[in-house]
């Protein structure tokens, strides 16, 4: 494995040598694409970030908001991928969402079709979007794009020299922690304000009328605030997996100690063959997993979940509180404001938790999920749930 990795990257390194020999990028120093920015040379910008999943893609969504800010005239696209691309869905700051598919990558006809797709676009700046990894491809598909001016963080930080084979101008990279910060960096070490520092989603209104029609079916009844818990996690990714029964413990303490409504959230049913690897990676089996929730917590409750993200962003931000892993609907919660609390395992808090004043968390002690204590993650959360509601807690 380590030798078959170790030929990728030196077939990158040699890709990267060659072509910046034969594209021959337009170079531009980080002073003058800075005033070419200024005096609105720039018009149409493509953002770069086709891999990685998507809680990683709604750090990235400041960006756009900074940049739409700055120049409300300008077109800007996305490209993203067909696992992360529902996070920019409905996000008024893009004109056009452009989709790489992963899975086809072998397939000449999407790049074929693809790169010719972008060029007919003519657009000005592409930037690359880098947080806590580099991609290859993402460059790639920057300049594949024809953009006048290729842009993103200096790869030497990355150890890699791509950047200053490929890229019109490379950006300072600043050693800052958080990941939605890295983002904001980027267009920042170009002068452009970037104030924003939480995720951001955008729900239409069939979406909103969608979970309404929910809500009246199932919790219409439920005077109680309403508690959400994520039944998901990913399989590839054990160190942030806590066991359903633990989840439905901190449910029952929850549910007997202030009266809550209940709701369970899942990912869709995975088993259709055309989806992406990504898209239904989750931990264990969602029948099994909800099954063993169930069991647990001693009782059926309503079950949730959908295949649009939109909707499911929705019913979300119905609840009163929600307690989710490390991962995409942690990002999601922040960028609707709803009042979360995440568990972190084998991932950073100081890197990957989002800077909202609703979003709270607890680790894993160790970075060890089982030696985190229900009774803890169900104490913590009654202290939040007083917080944002007040004497209608009484525990």
């Amino acid at each position: 494995m380590r030798g078959l990795k170790g030929l990728e990257r030196a077939g990158r390194e040699f890709s990267s040598v060659i072509l910046g020999k034969i594209l021959r990028v337009q170079k531009i120093a980080p002073s003058d694409l800075r005033l070419a920015l200024e005096h609105g040379e720039v018009r149409k910008i493509l953002l770069v970030r086709n891999y990685q999943g998507m809680g990683d893609l709604l750090c990235a969504t400041p960006v756009i908001s900074g940049l739409k800010s700055r120049y409300p005239e300008a077109s800007i696209h996305f490209l993203a991928n067909t696992f992360n691309q529902a996070a920019l869905q409905n996000n008024p700051g893009l004109e056009k969402i452009w989709a790489w598919d992963e899975r086809r990558k072998a397939d000449p006809r999407q790049w074929i079709a693809l790169r010719r797709k972008l060029r007919q676009e003519h657009f000005d700046l592409a930037l690359v979007l880098s947080g806590n990894a580099l991609s290859f491809t993402a460059i790639l598909w920057a300049v594949l794009s024809g953009a006048r001016w290729v842009a993103g963080y200096e790869t030497k930080t990355y150890g890699r020299n791509w950047g200053a084979r490929l890229y019109s101008c490379e950006v300072p990279y600043l050693p800052v922690i958080r990941e939605i910060d890295k983002y904001a960096g980027l267009i920042e070490g170009l002068g452009i304000p970037c104030p924003n520092r939480y995720p951001e989603f955008h729900i239409r209104p069939d979406q909103a009328a969608f979970a309404e029609a929910f809500w009246k079916q199932k919790m219409s009844s439920k005077m109680a605030p309403v508690v959400g818990v994520f039944l998901g996690g990913k399989v590839d990714r054990p160190e942030r997996i806590w066991p359903p029964e633990n989840y439905a413990r901190v449910a029952r303490r929850l549910v007997e100690t202030t009266g809550c409504a209940l709701l369970a959230i899942a990912p869709p049913l995975a088993g259709r063959s055309s989806r992406h690897r990504r898209e239904s990676t989750f931990w264990m089996d969602e029948a099994v997993h909800e099954r063993e929730f169930h069991k647990a917590y001693g009782e059926i409750c309503p079950v949730f979940r959908d295949s649009d993200l939109g909707r499911v962003a929705a019913v979300l931000r119905k609840l009163d509180f929600f307690i989710c892993p490390d991962g995409g609907m942690m990002h999601l919660a922040a960028a609707l404001r709803v009042p979360t609390l995440t568990l972190f395992f084998g991932t950073s808090p100081d890197i990957w938790h989002p800077p909202v004043a609703s979003s709270h968390y607890l680790r894993g002690p160790e970075k060890d999920p089982r030696a985190l204590d229900p009774e803890t993650v169900a104490q913590k959360a009654l202290e939040i749930m007083a917080l944002f509601s007040g004497d209608l807690l009484n525990h």
